[in-house]
């Protein structure tokens, strides 16, 4: 998974299944909470909005791949 800031250039690539993608991203969501509270104890306010704008990247690719499937 390419990490970037920009959104726009935010890509994944996993296999050649939107399911698989959207599986994938759909854990990482759900790992997120805990690992920005271990960013919020162990790191900078740097860290921990880098951090939140990822998770604001992986759900709009988590929406846009839940469209893709549903379109399927």
């Amino acid at each position: 998974m390419e990490k970037n800031k920009n959104s726009e250039d935010f890509t994944i690539e996993i296999g050649t299944s939107g399911e698989e993608a959207y599986a994938t991203l759909a854990e990482w969501v759900k790992q997120a909470p805990t690992i920005l509270n271990e960013i919020k104890k162990n790191g900078t306010q740097e860290d921990v909005e880098s951090f939140q704008l990822q998770i604001k990247m992986v759900l709009e690719k988590l929406k846009t791949n839940e469209q893709n499937i549903r379109n399927d």
